[in-house]
């Protein structure tokens, strides 16, 4: 098993560099006709999930796969929000406006009764913006857009969370009170020997989230030019003899 990590690690930094390789004159290939603002807040998404596998790779490195958690959690959203966006287009962008006036409005909220003061020109403009409505908009919640996306997928996100957010399950690491004599306190995240610790796995799950988000972004550039790439570097990571690079 600690062999198949390895491997797995090694391949996944390397192929975490392949797709930064990618995108070096992604501009070259920017879609010039219709509606672009799909592309241009997918490339935002794409951009931020690069540094994120950065961050999950280097949090790995330093021994703290385990606080990784959060970054894994906000890989998955951004992974999902490009397919979203590379499936359904303006919908998509639409959709993610509405939201946008949603929550502007509850930070107005929050800062109001905090007696906060603030510019109120783009909260303003925000909020008399009128939008579309269409049954994608359902696709906000992160919830049902993991759903539709792929079987598992909302689970994995679950798990995350639940090492993310201060929850029991996240304690239970740092703690072993099954022993009669008294709890064993632990300063470090602790699994039982006879379980895998799939923060181990932090550099290949960065991996398979990002080639994913490529491989939806390559769908909204002209051509689909990586295509070819997309699939050379899934091979040779291993991703298509693990299952975990479909086409969503």
């Amino acid at each position: 098993m600690a062999e198949d990590v390895t491997t797995d690690t090694q391949r996944a930094y390397r192929g975490i560099e392949q797709l930064a390789a990618l995108t070096e004159g992604v501009a070259r290939h920017a879609p010039t006709e219709g509606d672009t603002r799909p592309y241009i807040v997918a490339w935002g998404l794409l951009a931020a999930l690069h540094r994120q596998a950065h961050a999950v790779t280097l949090l790995h490195r330093k021994g703290f796969g385990h606080e990784a958690a959060a970054n894994r959690r906000s890989m998955i959203e951004h992974m999902a929000q490009i397919r979203w966006l590379s499936a359904d287009g303006t919908v998509a962008v639409d959709s993610m406006n509405r939201a946008l006036q949603h929550s502007q409005q509850k930070l107005r909220e929050a800062a109001d009764e905090a007696g906060m003061e603030y510019d109120p020109t783009i909260a303003d403009m925000v909020k008399a913006t009128v939008l579309p409505t269409h049954r994608d908009n359902r696709y906000t919640s992160i919830g049902t857009l993991l759903a539709s996306l792929q079987p598992g997928l909302l689970a994995y996100w679950r798990g995350e969370t639940q090492l993310a957010h201060p929850t029991l399950t996240g304690a239970r690491f740092f703690f072993d009170d099954s022993d009669d004599n008294g709890t064993t306190l632990y300063y470090a995240p602790t699994r039982p020997a006879d379980t895998e610790d799939l923060a181990e796995r932090s550099p290949f799950i960065a991996f398979a989230l990002l080639w994913s988000a490529m491989d939806g972004f390559n769908q909204l550039l002209k051509g689909e030019p990586w295509t070819d790439e997309l699939q050379r570097i899934a091979h040779e990571g291993g991703l298509d003899e693990k299952g975990t690079a479909p086409r969503l």
